[in-house]
């Protein structure tokens, strides 16, 4: 962790904040990935509360800034696909600049590490300092596309932590999904990304039966989870691969005196929900490949069986595009038994292979 921070340090003294008088965009043209929020009236606002968002430009300078206000979220700046700057939370509307950048054509990406599904923050875009630069075209957008679909394992959850007792600033502070499994796999694939991961949520019972009168279902129907009515764009979004890692949160603790299912309608009501999820996707995206994933899980390996059961099912009534992949055991060192980086490493491997093994032609 030292080393992580003195690193951070050094390559800090290239770059330079400004928030007392935040410099305006100058209307770039982007690629935006994932589910930001964007309205007619002012097109160069982005929105989100989900994690893995991006947004990417090209320019010719040596240095360019990301204007944004959002307290509860942390990115990641990309330079030519190399990490150069992390921003944390902070309020109030503010420039982070990157300078010192050799004169020349670059491509700069912003990357949303963490979900706060609870709290919208707000990205104005990128602006330049006007001296021998200018904006570019945008990055092409990647014919290949995957969204991913799960809970705090696909969010990378405090992935870069390397104890299991932590506070939620120390969680948010080790959260970066752009290390994360789902992240690492699409860039290896060169491939578009949508990460639509939800911490604690199950497809039908939230951890330990928490919040019983919600679960993932109801907020993966919304652009913004903090916004009921606002709906995903999903005429422009069409997958050729779809990833769902979910059934950790319903099956990792036992069902407790008072909830409304006992174990055995549990799982009863997890295959049914699961297989509705896969026929929705099914119907708007028009039949991609469908990866399931599962693990196995303390206390009694519910979510392996439940999982493999929902697959069985959709071979029988003849969907050949769904396919089950086991993933291996990990450490789980990471903030409250989270998978660490050699963890998502290790699932990025055996989900590549696996995809590998597909043959999609896309």
């Amino acid at each position: 962790m030292h080393k992580l921070i003195l690193a951070t340090a050094i390559a800090a003294s290239a770059f330079a904040y400004s928030a007392a008088h935040p410099a305006e965009p100058a209307s770039p043209t982007v690629l935006a990935s994932g589910r930001w929020a964007q309205s007619a009236e002012r097109p160069n606002q982005f929105q989100a509360t989900w994690p893995g968002v991006s947004l990417a430009a090209n320019f010719s300078g040596s240095a360019v800034g990301v204007v944004l206000n959002d307290e509860r979220s942390y990115y990641a700046v990309e330079i030519d696909g190399k990490a150069v700057q992390q921003i944390a939370p902070a309020s109030g509307k503010r420039t982070i600049w990157v300078k010192n950048l050799t004169p020349g054509e670059h491509k700069v990406e912003l990357i949303r590490r963490n979900e706060t599904p609870d709290y919208v923050g707000t990205v104005y875009g990128f602006t330049l300092d006007g001296t021998n630069s200018k904006w570019l075209a945008a990055p092409a957008t990647p014919k290949r596309k995957i969204e991913f679909i799960g809970d705090s394992f696909t969010a990378a959850l405090a992935d870069l932590s390397t104890k299991r007792e932590c506070n939620d600033a120390e969680i948010s502070a080790s959260t970066d999904i752009s290390q994360g499994f789902a992240i690492k796999v699409a860039r290896e694939l060169g491939a578009q990304w949508q990460t639509n991961a939800m911490s604690g949520m199950g497809l039908i019972r939230n951890w330990n039966g928490n919040l019983p009168d919600r679960d993932f279902r109801t907020f993966y129907a919304r652009q913004l989870q903090t916004d009921a009515g606002s709906k995903p764009d999903f005429a422009n979004w069409q997958p050729q691969l779809v990833v769902i890692g979910l059934g950790i949160n319903d099956f990792s603790t036992q069902v407790n005196a008072g909830e409304k299912r006992n174990a055995e309608q549990r799982a009863t009501d997890f295959q049914a929900a699961y297989r509705q999820l896969i026929k929705e996707i099914n119907g708007r995206y028009k039949q991609p490949h469908i990866i399931v994933t599962a693990m196995k899980l303390w206390p009694d390996d519910q979510q392996r069986p439940n999982v493999r059961a929902v697959v069985e099912s959709e071979r029988a009534a003849g969907n050949t595009r769904i396919h089950y992949l086991s993933l291996d055991p990990m450490q789980l060192t990471g903030c409250q038994w989270h998978p660490n980086l050699e963890d998502h490493n290790l699932v990025a491997s055996q989900l590549k292979a696996e995809i590998n093994d597909l043959k999609l032609a896309w």
